[in-house]
């Protein structure tokens, strides 16, 4: 990469650039040893806010250093009935296990990059740009191959446990459904509703079992001796839980050890069923869209994809 220096002939007087743009590649770099930042959350999905980019129609989400230019920006979205919410992401200090055998015995101290964490995430979501706004700077899209580890997109790419098309088009799907009705767009809403559907009905869902006691860990199971968890509502309601990839899983089970994920084809997913289910709730953790049983075959038969898989 060449070096150029700018002289002051370079610019006619009285137009002398004071503060010459930042690079990508400096700004990038800035980015990846960020100890703080603020990031902005859709309370509709309970996930990252994703925005389509102008320019490169690049999906991103968006990272201030500054807390007040995060806040201005939430303020501009509540503007245009798009309901977001700042998100401080810090190093924090954690203490592990020496051995992961003992998880009692003898401590480590450790530093948790939330920052770090958060970037890392993204590809899982289908995102592929980061807005970045350093203080006292402009707001600037960067793509993810700047400053992820080179190589990241093969731990997703081909990888069956990940669906980030449904993850994506579902948080941009359930951000315009959930917007102050009177802000809402209906034609981009109902083609978002079809972007989504159409994904969905091809991927491979993740179901939550609890195998008979004794059987934990083994490597087979027989699904009809497994329990199947289910999700009470505050109104009473029950659901089922489903899910679109391990992550959403991963998010679920996490103080229940005991539970196991087993991956279906979406047109098999009315093969399971909890009794007195009100639906199917789909990334409960995530953006929560509910599925009737009734709408599954009407899904299928909408996008043209067999209920009887080979």
């Amino acid at each position: 990469m060449s070096t150029e220096t700018i002289t002051p002939e370079a610019y006619p007087e009285g137009s002398k650039e004071e503060n010459p743009k930042v690079s990508e590649e400096t700004l990038a770099a800035e980015v990846k040893d960020l100890k703080n930042a603020y990031a902005l959350f859709s309370p509709a999905t309970n996930m990252p806010y994703v925005e389509c980019e102008d320019e490169n129609f690049n999906d991103q989400v968006f990272l201030y250093e500054a807390e007040k230019d995060a806040k201005a920006a939430a303020e501009e979205y509540e503007e245009k009935g798009i309901r977001v919410t700042v998100k401080e992401l810090k190093t924090v200090e954690v203490y592990v296990p020496v051995n992961p055998r003992e998880p009692e015995g003898q401590k480590k101290k450790m530093y948790f990059n939330q920052v770090r964490q958060h970037l890392g995430i993204l590809p899982f979501i289908g995102v592929n740009a980061l807005g970045y706004q350093p203080a006292n700077g402009e707001l600037r899209t960067l793509e993810l191959t700047e400053i992820l580890p080179e190589g990241f997109e093969n731990r997703i790419e081909g990888n069956p446990v990940y669906q980030p098309n449904v993850q994506l088009t579902g948080i941009y799907l359930m951000q315009e459904a959930r917007r102050k009705k009177e802000f809402v767009d209906r034609k981009h809403l109902q083609e978002l509703d079809e972007e989504f559907s159409s994904n969905l009905v091809k991927a491979r869902l993740f179901l939550a079992v609890l195998p008979p006691e004794g059987y934990e860990k083994e490597d087979k199971l027989n699904l009809k001796e497994c329990r199947l968890p289910y999700l009470k509502h505050q109104n009473g309601d029950n659901f089922f839980p489903v899910f679109s990839d391990i992550w959403e899983f991963q998010k679920y089970a996490r103080n229940k050890k005991e539970l196991r994920p087993i991956q279906i084809p979406f047109q098999d997913i009315t093969k399971f069923w909890v009794k007195d289910a009100k639906a199917y709730m789909l990334n409960p953790m995530g953006f929560s869209v509910p599925l009737t049983k009734e709408m599954i075959p009407r899904l299928l038969e909408r996008f043209g994809v067999s209920q009887n898989p080979s």
